[in-house]
Formats: structure tokens, sequence, C-alpha cells
């Protein structure tokens, strides 16, 4: 029994330097005396001082979006994204940029109610979109395969009114 007190008593001892070890270096880290050279995360919010999301850094997993287009409805998948959103201070987001598995790259600028108003994307073929107020892409400059500039002008249902060349 005094032996097994003694392992007990030991086991403490070490459970006790070693949580005490692990908080002084925390400690050291938060105060600074140790710079953290490296912080991983699937997401990161920096708010203000009002604790309203700021800035947002997130790795999106799988997600899948759905494109209505002409009464049909097209499937667009993003195997997986690195975003940036970026917020006023009223905290709506205001400013995203994200980069996808498939090596494009978009950058999305919203209005005052989050919908989106302007799109560039880059890929093979770059292209910038005018969106409405229902989020809706009526002009479209793009670079086509040829790597001649087409100017593309929709009406609200997605119907083609002109194509310029």
């Amino acid at each position: 029994m005094e032996r097994l007190a003694r392992q007990v008593g030991w086991l403490w001892l070490l459970w006790s330097l070693s949580i005490g070890f692990l908080l002084l270096l925390w400690v050291l880290t938060v105060t600074g005396w140790i710079p953290m050279v490296e912080m991983r995360a699937r997401r990161l919010v920096v708010v203000d001082h009002k604790r309203q999301p700021r800035i947002v850094m997130v790795m999106e997993p799988m997600q899948i979006v759905e494109l209505k287009r002409k009464g049909e409805t097209f499937p667009v998948h993003y195997i997986e994204s690195a975003t940036l959103a970026l917020y006023d201070p009223a905290g709506r987001r205001r400013i995203v940029l994200r980069t996808n598995a498939d090596s494009s790259v978009e950058v999305l600028v919203c209005d005052r109610q989050e919908r989106v108003r302007i799109g560039l994307t880059a890929t093979d073929f770059p292209n910038i979109t005018l969106y409405d107020a229902q989020g809706r892409g009526l002009m479209n400059l793009s670079l086509g395969g040829d790597a001649q500039p087409r100017i593309r002008i929709y009406n609200p249902d997605w119907t083609l009114l002109h194509e310029m060349p």
C-alpha cells in the first residue's frame, strides 16, 4: 500500500510539473517573451473593440453551389477553398478573396446588404462580372480561349441580349 501511495505521489508531482510547465510556456508566449513562429487553424476571426468580426480567414471544405440560369440549375463544385473576408464596422461582409482547389482565384465586392455586385475571376480565361441588386450577373467581360476579349450583356432572366465580338 505504501508503494502504491509513493507511485501515486510521484505521478501527481510529474503531472503538476507538466501542467505548470505548459502554463508557463503559454504565459511566456502570450506576453511575447517567446515569439510564436507558426499558428495553425482552419478558421481565424479578427474582431474589433465591439467584438464584431472584421477579418475572417477560413478553409472551407467541399461546397456545392447551384447556379440557376434560364430556368435550369447547374451545380458548381468547389473542392476546397481558402477564403479571406473583410467586414465593415456594422459586421457586413464587403470584400471576399477566395482561392479554390481548381487553381481559380475570385475577388468579390459586396454592397451594404452583402450581395455580390462585382466579381473578378482569374482562371485560364479571366473575367469580370457586374451583378444587379438581386445577385444576377448582367454584364460580363472575359477573355476566351482565343485570347480575344468578349463582352456579354444579359437580361434579368439570363437571356443573352448582346455579345461582342
